[in-house]
C-alpha cells in the first residue's frame, strides 16, 4: 500500500510541476511577444482626460456633417473595427470614432458605472475637442441602446441614428432577467476577477485565432500594418474587467432607458439575417428591430442577407445607402 502511495504522490508532485513549468512559459513568452508589439501601441486618435482617466477619439475627414461611430461589445479595437465602413464616407463627412472605457486606447475606469455616466464622459470628450454636434450617431450592435438614450436624454445633439445592426431594448427584455442579474452581480464581478487575472497574466488571448473569428480580418480593408496593431492591442488589453463588467450596469440602463418615450430622431436600421444573434430564431432579432421603428415615421430599415459583422462585409453597399439617405436629409 505504501508503495501505491509513494507512486501516487510522485504522479501528483509531477503534474504540478507540469504545470507550473507550463506557466511560467505562458507567462515569459506573453511578456516576451508584448515587449516586441510595443512599437504597435501608438494611440490612433487623441487621449482626452475625463475624470482621471483618458478617452481615445478619433477623427478623420471634413464636412456639414459629423457621423460618430460607437462600436459594440467586446470589440478590442473600435476604431479599426469601423475602418473598412467609415474610410468611405471620410471624404464627404467628419468622421469621428469613440472608444469607450476598456476599449482600444481608452483606459480602465473602476467599478461598474452605468451608461449615462459613460455617455456624458464621451460628449464632454468631444466638447474638449470642439467637435460640437449635432451629431449622426452610427452605433454597431450593443451601442443601440446607448445610441438611443443619447437621442433621449439630449435631443437637440442628435441629428439621425444610423443602425449597424443595433441593439434594442426588447432585445435585453427577451434574452435576460433583470432581476437575476441585479442579485448575482457581485458574484459576476467575483468571476470575471479570476478570468481577467488568468487571461492577461498568461497572455490566453494569444492562443485564439483572431484572423479567423474577426470579419474585419477575413472581410475588410484592414492593410497588414493595421492588423498588426489590432492584434497587439487585443493581446493587452483584452479581457479586461471594465470590458467584462460592462453589461453588469445594464438592468439600472433599461430601468433609464424604458421610463422616457422613444426618441423623436430620425432613423435607419440596417438589418442582418440574425443568424448569430443567439436568440431562439434569426426572424426574432429581424423583427425585434423593425418593431422598434414601426411607429416612427421618420424611422426606415434595409435588410441585408449577411452576418452581425456587417460593417466589414457590406462596407461598399452601406456607405452608398448613408450617402444616399443623408443626401435627402
Amino acid at each position: 500500500m505504501k508503495k501505491v502511495l509513494k507512486v501516487i504522490g510522485k504522479v501528483i508532485l509531477g503534474i504540478v510541476i507540469l504545470v507550473l513549468l507550463a506557466g511560467v512559459g505562458l507567462f515569459s513568452y506573453h511578456k516576451i511577444q508584448s515587449a516586441r508589439e510595443e512599437k504597435y501601441l501608438v494611440p490612433l486618435g487623441e487621449l482626452v482626460e475625463i475624470n482621471g482617466h483618458n478617452i481615445s477619439v478619433y477623427t478623420e475627414g471634413t464636412g456639414d456633417k459629423t457621423l460618430v461611430f460607437l462600436q459594440g461589445g467586446g470589440m478590442p479595437s473600435p476604431i479599426l473595427e469601423a475602418k473598412s465602413l467609415f474610410s468611405l464616407l471620410s471624404d464627404d463627412y467628419r468622421i469621428v470614432v469613440i472608444e469607450r472605457p476598456g476599449y482600444g486606447f481608452s483606459d480602465e475606469v473602476e467599478g461598474v458605472p452605468a451608461l449615462d455616466t459613460i455617455l456624458n464622459w464621451e460628449r464632454e470628450a468631444l466638447s474638449k475637442l470642439e467637435i460640437d454636434g449635432s451629431y449622426i450617431l452610427i452605433p454597431h450592435s450593443a451601442s443601440g441602446i446607448e445610441a438611443i438614450l443619447w437621442a433621449q436624454l439630449y435631443p437637440d445633439e442628435v441629428e439621425a441614428i444610423i443602425g449597424l445592426d443595433m441593439s434594442v431594448p426588447a432585445y435585453y427584455e427577451k434574452m435576460y432577467d433583470m432581476d437575476e442579474m441585479r442579485a448575482m452581480k457581485e458574484d459576476m464581478e467575483a468571476s470575471v476577477d479570476s478570468m481577467v487575472f488568468m487571461y492577461r497574466t498568461f497572455g490566453l488571448t494569444r492562443f485564439q485565432p483572431i484572423d479567423d473569428l474577426l470579419d474585419s480580418f477575413k472581410t475588410g480593408t484592414l492593410t497588414d500594418e493595421d492588423k498588426a496593431v489590432y492584434k497587439a492591442l487585443a493581446y493587452k488589453i483584452y479581457p479586461n474587467k471594465t470590458m467584462m463588467t460592462g453589461m453588469l450596469s445594464l438592468p439600472e440602463d433599461m430601468d433609464l432607458i424604458c421610463s422616457m418615450p422613444k426618441p423623436d430622431v430620425p432613423m435607419l436600421m440596417f438589418i442582418s439575417n440574425g443568424e448569430e444573434l443567439g436568440m431562439d430564431s434569426p426572424e426574432t432579432w429581424i423583427e425585434l428591430q423593425k418593431e422598434y421603428i414601426s411607429d416612427k415615421e421618420n424611422g426606415t430599415y434595409i435588410q441585408l442577407d449577411c452576418g452581425h459583422s456587417m460593417h466589414n462585409i457590406e462596407y461598399v453597399r452601406i456607405s452608398e445607402e448613408i450617402k444616399a439617405y443623408l443626401d435627402q436629409e
